[in-house]
């Protein structure tokens, strides 16, 4: 009788633990499903809030100086190469022409690795704010004084924008002085190095 108990006893431990099992994985799989829930109610509440905040024109804006500024630097760096070498012909302004292109392509892709104005706002208000204080910002963004905020932000953004690009091609600088480097050795007929 005995073991029969005991047997029994084992069997309810097994089964309450097996039980106990499901329950546990039951509550974590509707704990995920909650977080998930949560978090899905957060990201659309943070895509509201740069909605109201107008970061969609920001960023276009923020896109439309940056290509022009890179237009602008494009043009200053082939009329310093022109002003250096007017009467470059041939496979000598091939092989310059090639050169500055391979040096542009690097600089677009280098501006095209930046993370999105949007993709980092989103990601620093899902760091900083709870789904409470988003319901707040979304409310003030739908007041007047919200809207006046969010025009603000678009010219501080200009602004930002305008200094960023400053600083950016600052810190190019020393790459197109070697572009021109390698470009007058290539002139001079002493072969490519590589910019």
């Amino acid at each position: 009788m005995h073991s029969v108990m005991g047997m029994h006893h084992g069997k309810v431990a097994l089964v309450s633990l097996g039980s106990w099992c499901c329950c546990m994985a039951l509550a974590c799989g509707v704990a995920s499903v909650g977080a998930a829930t949560i978090e899905n109610s957060k990201a659309i509440k943070i895509e509201k809030l740069l909605t109201l905040i107008k970061v969609s024109e920001l960023e276009s804006e923020y896109d439309a100086l940056t290509q022009k500024y890179i237009r602008e630097y494009e043009q200053q760096i082939r009329k310093a190469i022109e002003s250096a070498y007017p009467d470059l012909t041939g496979k000598k302004k091939n092989e310059i022409e090639q050169l500055l292109e391979v040096f542009l392509t690097d600089l677009r892709k280098t501006i095209g690795q930046v993370e999105t104005l949007h993709d980092h706002l989103k990601h620093a208000y899902s760091r900083n704010f709870g789904e409470d204080e988003l319901d707040r910002l979304i409310a003030h963004y739908s007041s007047p004084v919200g809207e006046k905020d969010a025009g603000m932000k678009k010219s501080a953004a200009i602004e930002y924008n305008m200094m960023w690009t400053a600083q950016f091609m600052n810190q190019y600088k020393a790459r197109v002085e070697k572009l021109y480097q390698v470009i007058a050795l290539v002139v001079k007929g002493k072969g490519k190095q590589g910019a």
